[in-house]
């Protein structure tokens, strides 16, 4: 009878054999397999990479002059080095397919194969094996308002011998010049109390929004031309206030006027409907309209029983229009401040036919040196200001209330300023607009209250935007315009309020932000350095190159 341990034996015996039968025939064969595979693995992550930079180079050319296919096949070639170099393991036969499609969204498909010599499998047959990588990069055509804070503030030095202006107006004309002239359309706002088209430069500005209105964004943006956007850039000056929800609505009337002459022209329009903000500080003014026949007795600003006549007119009447902008000192406020500036011109319905948009690029604060309308009316004069500087105290004697409107329609109550954050350039929090007492639109000799307004106008202006609510306005337009905002802080200037920001760009950090609306991007600058690297992203973002 057998024992135990001889049966243990015979079986370790047996199974010594079976690996010594497995190694050639088995564990070999599967090593090696394995090997390979690793090899193929790593040239195709390599071929990969290749043809995503491919795709990307290409990419950044459509719409321009240059042959995006050849591009595109330079790019694969520099990148993936076929034949004997380390780490491409003696790959050859390098075939790319490179197919462009052009249109308001353009394409550039990259594919390629490879073949890849095998070091085991060709014991079996097969001595080489092909990889294949495939990228696609799309990129729409843009249509974009820059809208360029030039209040006083921006004349402060950046730290670097120049000063913040200056700093923006190189960024933002090395951000224009990444756009394609001839396919992309560009325009610009510029801003300080009150807001002006800079470009395009027709005067006096449009406020209609059809396909025969003059202006709007256009692709001649960068045509060599005195009065091209380069060159209105350039012009910038700065002064006076922070009139930032006019802008924001300015931009979005620009926008409508080239979305309706596509739309026109070519029966659709898809292209990417983008606002570039650029801010150095919190907004300190708004546009009003006094005596607007749409307001209801009850929303109206000026007093029945004060000594300003024409209360309220029956139409809309250019000659007797009270449409200003009314100025504050900026933040922080108290509830027991007293110093509301006043009314003032608007840059944009400047009725000087020698005021051009040239001239108003280099007259950053001219809009605060004069009252609107310049004669004013019987008993009114007290209403405007004779310089940014002084002390309305007559004021509470003219107006009543705070309106519930700016001269847009946006909207001046509620609690949206409980959401103001301001913060500095060295991260800490300062002062924000709200002490707490909640707005009292009857405290109209208090700037808190007036600053709580303003805000609000700004937070409802990129909101009424961004849900498109003037479409029902445009006759025939059965399209939302779908409408992105993209806003930089620079906090070198005393901070900036990134709570409204945020919610102006409806980034995704925001306090309340709104995913049924499009999404954009905030980004704080802290100084010039952050400032720059700022705008380079921003240009990335906005340019919409993707794989």
């Amino acid at each position: 009878m057998r024992t135990t341990s001889y049966r243990r034996t015979a079986r370790r015996g047996s199974a010594m054999v079976m690996f010594s039968l497995m190694i050639p025939t088995v564990i070999v064969p599967i090593a090696g397999l394995g090997i390979d595979a690793t090899m193929l693995y790593i040239v195709q992550a390599k071929l990969s990479a290749a043809v995503d930079g491919a795709a990307l180079g290409a990419g950044r050319l459509l719409g321009t002059n240059a042959n995006a296919s050849e591009i595109a096949g330079e790019f694969l070639r520099a990148n993936f080095r076929a034949g004997t170099d380390a780490g491409f393991w003696g790959s050859r036969n390098l075939v790319p397919t490179v197919t462009v499609t052009l249109g308001t969204t353009k394409t550039v498909a990259v594919n390629a194969t490879v073949d890849v010599p095998l070091l085991f499998s060709r014991i079996f047959g097969q001595p080489t094996a092909t990889v294949a990588a495939a990228a696609t990069s799309t990129r729409r055509d843009s249509r974009v308002v820059f809208v360029i804070d030039r209040s006083g503030s921006m004349n402060t030095s950046d730290g670097s011998g120049s000063t913040v202006i200056n700093d923006v107006v190189a960024y933002t004309q090395g951000f224009v010049q990444k756009f394609t002239s001839g396919t992309d359309e560009l325009g610009l706002v510029v801003f300080d109390g009150s807001g002006v088209v800079g470009y395009p430069t027709t005067r006096p500005w449009d406020p209609t929004t059809t396909s025969a209105s003059t202006g709007g964004p256009n692709n001649s943006f960068m045509d060599g031309t005195s009065n091209d956007m380069l060159h209105q850039i350039q012009a910038i000056k700065a002064g006076s206030g922070t009139g930032m929800a006019e802008a924001l609505w300015l931009a979005y009337i620009e926008l409508q006027k080239a979305h309706m002459k596509d739309l026109v022209a070519k029966g659709s329009d898809d292209r990417l409907n983008s606002i570039f903000l650029f801010t150095d500080g919190v907004p300190s003014a708004m546009t009003l309209y006094l005596n607007n026949p749409a307001n209801t007795n009850a929303d109206n600003m000026l007093s029945a029983s004060g000594p300003c006549n024409n209360r309220r007119i029956t139409t809309e009447d250019a000659a007797h229009m009270m449409l200003s902008w009314f100025a504050i000192p900026g933040p922080p406020y108290t509830n027991a401040g007293v110093n509301t500036y006043g009314m003032f011109l608007l840059a944009s319905t400047d009725p000087s036919a020698t005021h051009t948009a040239n001239w108003w690029m280099a007259h950053g604060g001219d809009d605060a040196a004069t009252p609107n309308p310049t004669t004013p009316y019987a008993g009114c004069t007290s209403i405007y200001a004779n310089d940014d500087t002084s002390e309305n105290v007559n004021l509470p004697g003219l107006l009543t209330q705070i309106p519930s409107k700016d001269r847009y329609g946006n909207i001046l109550t509620g609690g949206g300023y409980t959401n103001s954050h301001i913060v500095k350039s060295n991260g800490a929090t300062s002062s924000v607009y709200t002490s707490g007492v909640p707005l009292d639109r009857t405290k109209v000799n208090r700037d808190y209250h007036w600053g709580l307004a303003i805000w609000n106008s700004v937070d409802s202006a990129a909101n009424r935007i961004r849900a498109d609510v003037n479409r029902v306005n445009r006759g025939g337009d059965t399209q939302d315009m779908q409408i992105s905002i993209f806003a930089i802080g620079y906090q070198g200037n005393g901070g900036t309020d990134d709570g409204l920001l945020k919610r102006v760009a409806n980034d995704k950090s925001a306090v309340g932000y709104d995913g049924t609306q499009a999404t954009g991007r905030y980004i704080a600058a802290a100084d010039k350095n952050a400032l720059a690297a700022a705008f380079d992203t921003m240009a990335s973002i906005i340019l919409r190159l993707s794989q």
